[in-house]
């Protein structure tokens, strides 16, 4: 590039800094580059957070879980591909100290162990395994029992000693089970316990780890393998629930983004379209003194990418600083530190500035280039061979629309999101203006002013369209995005009423009913048991069930474990009968009635027979009821429950659940105390998590919300930049006609508290609009009117016109309104 256009460029961009055009442009472009370094830095460590905290959760890349041993050929394909591999064996048992016992969920390991992920013990200990002889007991289990470390339990028929307190470990396995205190065994132990004997209810697991390559071709080899008895658990397909939590709250993050980053692409764009009309004169004086249309090009390219380079710099640190005020929101979102963001990520802002600046900067650049000197001088646009603008313009918008919708991650999802804006704009410009002439029609005739008022409407529809459906395409989304995560939080606190209960209680046998249920009424503690028996369902009027199901439907995993399966002469109150019909009480027959999603999913029917096989033994019962199941209760809930008479003799668990108040948590430990046996589950803590998840989430969005006004706020004032300098020119005309300032001043409050009293109750219709939906297909729950809405956005966007018409407009003095009328001439 020549020295001197470069030096120009330089000293231009400089003097370009007291435009508003120029100033509105940096701005949008500095909200568009901190954004799009926030969301990346934050989506990249949240992503390599989640890998690694799954992969800790499972203790592996891969496991394989099954009801029976692991066949061999697992083990053998592991060893083609290279894979380190470790077997667990993870069962219920009584352990023992003295006259004490307590019920646990026994882990027998072998090195190495975990494969991700670590064991934290107190004392800390070398090996990553027990010692023979020895064992790992976490503190509730030792508790109970009344032993410290250097004592020894019974496990079975062998004494181990306790050589340390486990305090955390990975690949807990899952249900029950995972919530139960742990004991790690070495397997070396094992046999001679004799805890272990065919037909035990054990889950065996083989964990498999190694590079992702090569964990990737082992996924796709075994897959087709996987029998009934087993299931492979990833990564991927297994997230925890944090994960899951965070991973949705990350998606929610960026498609909110996209509303930012594409008004900021609009601001940008009328900005620079605003700065190019600008500098006619400005052009023409260079063009006459000798300067080539190609340097004209290069002089403004040469600024704009002085500008995005200045951007990039001070948008990216922008950018770091609000993800590290995310990071100290979410910081306990995980149990471990998020890894640091890999380099790349610190790229996305910085290539977004300078994408954005020059594909749309580049058209109304070669579109002045092309324009004659006497055009420039006359102020006049180019009006023929404006084909090659259009084409540019329509590729660089396109490759701009590939650049964010990249960065997205979510293409199919911001398609229809662009699609969706870009119709509603186009109707809600129509409507606006059809709206404003309806009501100004009675102004008109009673204001002195309402006829002025009426030729301004019609002068200025193009404007007006443009202004209208900006304006309400800001507010509806802001309302939807706001009110929708608001009615969320207050949606999943009311699904927890006062009286959930917080303590389930499992492993009771039949002949501990009756003191517990003593131990419970003494204590006043309202609950009641449900019987749990275990079976797998197997055949379908009388045939196996598999060959009569679709692809679909034998994914369902209802088929592929065994269900817990009750019996029952009333229904529990917390269910909804739907379809079908009770049982009488005293009915002897075998009757069934199914949970709503496994019936509909299944593709069942009211009177088929269904079959499980319970204990070797296979039961029939005629599906007689459908019930809609309430899973956040929290009380104890069931795919199936039968009749009494036909389930009733065989050989049954009991569960329950209850509530406690913080002053009697004490009954919990006295309940462990008198029955050592029992597992009682705490979930306090699990509600009082998914609370803070909530809120942290709703924390982290509040900081894209605020940059996306920010965005809207800068487009509305850039877009009232165009109609304030015609009316400062109206104004000037009217006052020289003998109109007073204060008159002036009125007409254009007129005019801006009827647009936006207009834009407010159509962003308070669309917003109810897509609220409806968004509640009843999205988030599942019950549409609701926002009456605030209706109050608050008509009143919001009139304060929006007439408070940014007032800051960027200023009284005109009649000295003043003759130059305005020259610089005109």
């Amino acid at each position: 590039m020549n020295p001197a256009v470069l030096r120009l460029a330089v000293r231009q961009l400089v003097s370009q800094l007291r435009t508003t055009e120029w100033r509105a442009l940096i701005l949008a472009t500095w909200l568009a580059v901190a954004l799009t370094t926030f969301l990346s830095l934050l989506g990249d460590r949240l992503e390599n957070g989640l890998l690694r905290e799954s992969a800790s959760v499972l203790g592996a890349d891969l496991v394989i879980s099954s009801s029976r041993p692991i066949d061999k050929s697992r083990l053998t394909l592991a060893d083609q591909f290279s894979l380190t591999k470790s077997e667990v064996i993870q069962f219920p048992s009584m352990i023992a100290a003295g006259d004490s016992m307590v019920l646990s969920s026994v882990r027998v390991v072998e090195a190495p162990y975990p494969l991700r992920g670590e064991v934290q013990t107190e004392p800390p200990q070398t090996a990553s395994v027990p010692e023979p002889g020895t064992a790992w007991v976490e503190q509730p289990i030792l508790n109970q029992l009344g032993v410290k470390v250097g004592d020894s339990v019974q496990f079975g028929y062998v004494d181990l000693k306790v050589s340390a307190v486990l305090l955390s470990s990975p690949d807990r396995g899952s249900g029950f089970r995972s919530l139960s205190p742990h004991m790690l065994v070495n397997k070396a132990d094992l046999e001679a316990s004799e805890v272990l004997a065919p037909g035990s209810r054990a889950q065996f697991r083989l964990l498999l780890a190694g590079a992702k390559a090569q964990t990737d071709r082992f996924e796709k080899a075994i897959k087709p393998r996987i029998t009934e008895s087993e299931r492979l658990l990833s990564l991927t397909n297994d997230q925890p629930l944090t994960g899951n939590a965070l991973g949705n709250g990350m998606a929610y993050l960026r498609l909110s983004a996209l509303t930012a980053l594409l008004l900021s692409a609009l601001t940008i764009m009328l900005a620079l379209r605003r700065f190019s009309l600008g500098q006619t004169k400005h052009n023409a004086l260079l063009l006459s003194l000798g300067l080539r249309p190609a340097d004209l090009v290069k002089l403004y390219v040469a600024q704009l990418l002085l500008a995005a380079a200045i951007i990039a710099v001070t948008g990216l640190l922008s950018g770091i600083v609000l993800e590290r005020i995310a990071d100290y929101w979410i910081a306990d979102l995980l149990p471990q530190q998020l890894p640091a963001a890999s380099g790349t990520s610190y790229l996305a802002g910085p290539i977004l500035s300078f994408a954005m600046l020059l594909l749309l900067g580049l058209p109304p650049t070669f579109e002045q280039s092309r324009i004659t000197v006497s055009q420039l001088f006359r102020g006049e646009e180019q009006d023929n061979a404006s084909t090659q603008s259009k084409v540019l313009y329509i590729l660089s918008l396109m490759l701009l629309g590939l650049t964010i919708l990249a960065f997205l991650q979510a293409p199919l999802a911001a398609i229809l999101l662009l699609v969706v804006l870009g119709v509603s704009g186009l109707q809600f410009g129509w409507l606006s203006q059809k709206l404003l002439h309806l009501a100004c029609i009675p102004l008109a005739k009673k204001l002195t002013l309402g006829r002025l008022l009426n030729l301004r409407l019609n002068q200025q529809r193009k404007w007006h369209r443009l202004q209208s459906a900006v304006v309400v395409l800001l507010l509806m989304l802001l309302s939807v995005v706001w009110v929708s995560r608001e009615d969320l939080i207050k949606e999943w606190r009311a699904q927890f009423p006062q009286d959930v209960p917080n303590y389930f209680v499992i492993n009771i046998q039949e002949w501990q009913k009756p003191d517990l249920d003593k131990f419970l009424s003494e204590r006043h503690i309202e609950t009641e048991l449900y019987p749990m028996v275990r079976g797998r369902l197997t055949e379908l009027n009388g045939k196996p069930i598999k060959p009569q199901l679709n692809e679909e439907q034998l994914n369902n995993n209802a088929l592929h474990r065994e269900l817990n399966l009750t019996y029952r002469r009333e229904m529990p109150e917390h269910n909804q009968l739907i379809s079908g019909t009770w049982w009488t009480p005293d009915s002897t027959a075998a009757e069934i009635s199914i949970e709503r999603d496994m019936f509909q999913n299944l593709g069942l029917s009211l009177g088929d027979e269904l079959s499980f096989n319970i204990g070797g033994q296979d039961i029939r019962g005629l599906i007689t009821s459908v019930r809609e199941v309430q899973w956040n209760s929290f009380k104890p809930n069931f795919y199936v429950i039968f009749s009494p008479g036909a389930i009733e003799g065989y050989p049954a668990t009991w569960i329950t659940s209850f509530k406690l108040a913080d002053s009697n948590k004490h009954y919990a430990s006295e309940l462990l105390k008198t029955f050592p046996s029992l597992t009682l589950v705490d979930i306090d803590q699990l509600l009082a998590q998914l609370a803070g998840w909530l809120a942290r989430l709703a924390e982290s969005s509040a900081l894209v919300l605020t940059l996306t006004l920010g965005c809207g706020l800068v487009l509305v004032a850039v877009t009232l930049l165009q109609a304030l300098e015609q009316r400062r020119f109206e104004s000037a005309l009217l006052q020289t006609l003998g109109a007073r300032s204060r008159q002036t001043q009125q007409l254009d409050l007129l005019e801006f508290a009827l647009l936006g009293l207009v834009c407010g109750f159509l962003a308070a219709v669309s917003a109810e609009v897509m609220l409806g939906a968004l509640h009843l297909y999205l988030l599942k729950i019950d549409p609701r009117w926002h009456f605030e809405l209706w109050l608050s956005l008509p009143v919001l966007a009139t304060l929006i016109f007439i408070g940014l018409s007032w800051l960027l407009r200023t009284p005109l003095k009649i000295e003043q309104c003759y130059q305005v009328l020259r610089s005109k001439t």
